[in-house]
C-alpha cells in the first residue's frame, strides 16, 4: 500500500508539473480535468482506505487501553486480597505459636506433677503418712494430685486440638494466599503483553496518520490544480459576458425545495473525513438520495461532471460575475452550454465524492470566488 501511495504521490507530482497553459483551448483543459480527476478519485480511494484503518486502529487500542484499566483494577483488588490473606496467615501463625507455648506450658507442668504422683506412689508412702494428719488425708491429697493430672492431661488433649485445627486454617490460608500471588503474577503478566500490544498498535496508528498526511498533501496540490483548471474553463465559457437577468438575484429559488436544515455552514469547520480545520467553501443541506436539485435562476450551465471531492458537480453561470455550483450529486440531468430555466430540475441529490452521506453541496461564487451563500437569502 505504501508503494501505491508512492506512485500516485510521483503522478500527483507530474500532473503538476504540466499546470495547463494560458492558450489551451477548452477541450485540452478537459482532457486534462479528466486525468487529473483519476488521480484524485485514486487519491481520495488512498485516503479513504486510511481512514478507516486508522479508525479500526483507534477502536483497537481503545478496547486495549480498556482492558489495561480492567488488568489494573484487577491486580489492585488482587494485592488487597493478597495483603489481607497475608495478615490472616500471620494472625493464624501467632495464635498457633500460642498454643505451642501453652501446650508447652502445661506439659512442663504435668510432667512435673506426674513425677511426683510417681515419686509419692513408688517411694515414699510413708513421708506422705507422715505429712498426712489422717490416712484419709494421705488419701486426699493422691486423689486429689491424681485429679489435677487428669485435668491437665485433659487440657493438654483440647490444646493439641487447638494446633491442629490452627494449623490445618494455617495451611489453608497459605494455599489461598499463594493462590492469590499467583493470580496477581499472571495478571501482570498479562498487563506487559497488553501494554506491549498497546504501543505496537500505537506505532500502527502513528504510521497510517503520517500516510494520511502525507495523501492529503498530495490531494490538496491536485485539488488546487483541479480547482485552477476548472476557473480556466469557467473563464473560457464566460467570455459571452453573460448579464444577469433583470431581476437580479432577487427572488433567488433555494435549490433543495422542503429541505432547509443547513448541516455544515460556510467558513471554517473541521473536515469530516480528514479530521483537521479546513474551509468549508458552501454549505451542505442534508436530504435523501435521489431528492430533486434545482437552479435558483435562470443560466447556462458552464461545467458538469466528476470533479474531485467534490463528486459529480454542475456550475451555471447566471451572468454578472455570479455562478452557482451543486456538488455530490447522484445524478446530472443537464449538460455543459444548455441554458436552464429558474425552478427547473437539474440534478438529483447524492454522495459521490468526499462525502459522509446523502447531501447537496452549494456554492455561491461571485468572480469565480465562493461566498456565503446565506447572504442571498
Amino acid at each position: 500500500m505504501r508503494r501505491k501511495a508512492t506512485a500516485l504521490l510521483l503522478m500527483a507530482a507530474l500532473t503538476l508539473g504540466s499546470v495547463p497553459a494560458q492558450g489551451a483551448s477548452v477541450d485540452d483543459l478537459r482532457r486534462q480535468q479528466q486525468q487529473l480527476q483519476q488521480n484524485i478519485q485514486e487519491q481520495q480511494k488512498l485516503l479513504q482506505q486510511k481512514n478507516d484503518e486508522g479508525e479500526a486502529l483507534l477502536q483497537q487500542l481503545q478496547q486495549i487501553e480498556e482492558d489495561i484499566r480492567q488488568k489494573q483494577a484487577q491486580i489492585a483488588s488482587l494485592d488487597q486480597q493478597l495483603a489481607a490473606a497475608q495478615g490472616r496467615v500471620q494472625q493464624a501463625t501467632a495464635e498457633l505459636q500460642q498454643a505451642e507455648a501453652a501446650q508447652e506450658t502445661r506439659m512442663s507442668i504435668l510432667r512435673s506433677r506426674l513425677k511426683d504422683i510417681y515419686q509419692v506412689g513408688r517411694v515414699n508412702y510413708l513421708e506422705v503418712l507422715l505429712k498426712s494428719t489422717s490416712l484419709e488425708d494421705f488419701l486426699v491429697r493422691l486423689e486429689l494430685l491424681t485429679k489435677i493430672a487428669r485435668g491437665d492431661i485433659k487440657l493438654i488433649d483440647e490444646i493439641k486440638a487447638e494446633k491442629a485445627r490452627i494449623a490445618a486454617q494455617k495451611a489453608e490460608l497459605e494455599a489461598e494466599r499463594d493462590h492469590i500471588a499467583q493470580l496477581r503474577r499472571q495478571a501482570d503478566s498479562e498487563r506487559v503483553q497488553l501494554a506491549s500490544r498497546q504501543e505496537n498498535q500505537r506505532q500502527l496508528l502513528a504510521q497510517v496518520e503520517q500516510e494520511k498526511k502525507r495523501v492529503a498533501a498530495a490531494l490538496d496540490e491536485m485539488e488546487a490544480t483541479a480547482r485552477q483548471i476548472a476557473a480556466r474553463i469557467r473563464a473560457e465559457q464566460a467570455k459571452s459576458n453573460r448579464k444577469l437577468s433583470p431581476g437580479g438575484t432577487k427572488g433567488m429559488l433555494w435549490p433543495l425545495p422542503g429541505y432547509t436544515q443547513i448541516s455544515s455552514p460556510f467558513g471554517w469547520r473541521i473536515h469530516p473525513l480528514l479530521k483537521t480545520s479546513r474551509f468549508h467553501d458552501g454549505i451542505d443541506l442534508p436530504a435523501p438520495a435521489g431528492t430533486e436539485v434545482i437552479a435558483p435562476l435562470d443560466g447556462q450551465v458552464i461545467s458538469t461532471g466528476y470533479l474531485g471531492g467534490y463528486g459529480n458537480h454542475i456550475v451555471i453561470d447566471h451572468g454578472g460575475g455570479l455562478s452557482t455550483m451543486y456538488a455530490h450529486l447522484s445524478a446530472i440531468l443537464v449538460q455543459d452550454g444548455q441554458e436552464v430555466k429558474k425552478g427547473q430540475v437539474i440534478g438529483r441529490v447524492g454522495s459521490t465524492g468526499w462525502s459522509t452521506g446523502p447531501h447537496l453541496h452549494f456554492m455561491v461564487l461571485l468572480q469565480g470566488e465562493p461566498t456565503n451563500p446565506m447572504n442571498y437569502y
